[in-house]
């Protein structure tokens, strides 16, 4: 936390979640619950690849508690680490190509659109439900060293899962926006 004392904050350096901007740069007119869900879908972003970097950097070449081969030998590892790169990489993408879709819109001085606003809202809902799937998949593909108190996929597939649980960018975000996909208006406080 921030704490300021004894400081006279100018008025045009503050403002009031909801209202007007009181700067006019393309980062004020950045579709507020849009840029927190995307704050958030991208930590999870980041935790994905931690799990897989992890399972590629140091589970891969550990030996099996039951003598099976290392898991970078293992053919079903191979199948999964692959899916789950796929996976991370398209979300990734689409998160990043309709973040730049709207900043380009907003440097040249115009608000987003609602499509471009339900866009970012979705493709964060989206990379962070695919976090959450690739840190428990690498969880998973590990098998029994992912649950040792020193290993560290325990908690990145419990902070993929809490990113992926924000009400910004839980389930009802795909709700209200295949509604709006559909024709129908906004819920409150979406896009």
């Amino acid at each position: 936390a921030l704490v300021v004392e004894d400081v006279v904050v100018p008025r045009r350096w503050t403002f009031v979640r909801g209202s007007p901007p009181s700067l006019d740069t393309p980062a004020y007119r950045y579709p507020t619950l849009a840029m927190a869900s995307q704050v958030l879908a991208v930590c999870g972003l980041g935790v994905a690849q931690a799990a897989i970097d992890y399972v590629v950097d140091e589970a891969g070449s550990a030996p099996s508690i039951t003598g099976a081969p290392p898991l970078a030998d293992r053919p079903h590892a191979h199948l999964r680490l692959g899916e789950m790169e796929a996976a991370l990489r398209s979300a990734r993408a689409w998160f990043y190509e309709v973040t730049e879709n709207a900043w380009v819109r907003l440097r040249g001085g115009d608000p987003a659109t609602q499509e471009e606003t339900v866009d970012l809202r979705l493709a964060s809902t989206h990379a962070a439900r695919v976090g959450a799937q690739v840190a428990r998949g690498c969880f998973q593909v590990c098998g029994t060293i992912g649950i040792y108190e020193h290993n560290p996929l325990s908690r990145y597939v419990a902070d993929a899962a809490v990113v992926a649980q924000h009400a910004f960018i839980a389930e009802g975000s795909f709700l209200s926006a295949g509604k709006i996909l559909a024709g129908h208006p906004p819920a409150p406080g979406f896009p």
